[in-house]
């Protein structure tokens, strides 16, 4: 597995006409979003070659909630009866998964 981060800009690229005057968190990448409302981190990218892509970023909303946004493409088993079998398999691992990391940690003395 390899994991990328894109760089921060040089300079922050802003839509015409957009945000220059708000305030931006200090991971904001500063991008159209900034005029929409919401504010987005660079994405952090999880690939494993040829089998998956993970894109995870960073949001901070117009209410003020803050969210992670994950986007996923994972290639199915060949045929159209191992892709379904494989569906559910990633199904159940996905719905395992966002049970644990949506649990309130746990506090250690």
């Amino acid at each position: 597995m390899s994991i990328r981060i894109r760089p921060r800009p040089a300079t922050s690229p802003t839509w015409p006409g957009t945000d220059d005057h708000l305030s931006h968190p200090d991971w904001c990448a500063r991008g159209h979003a900034c005029g929409l409302g919401e504010h987005r981190a660079q994405p952090v990218t999880l690939r494993v070659p040829g089998r998956g892509v993970v894109v995870l970023t960073r949001v901070l909303a117009a209410d003020g909630s803050q969210h992670a946004e994950i986007r996923t493409r994972i290639s199915l088993a060949p045929g159209d009866i191992s892709a379904r079998a494989h569906l559910m398999r990633i199904v159940t691992e996905f719905d395992a998964a966002l049970r644990r990391v949506v649990r309130p940690q746990r506090r250690t003395p």
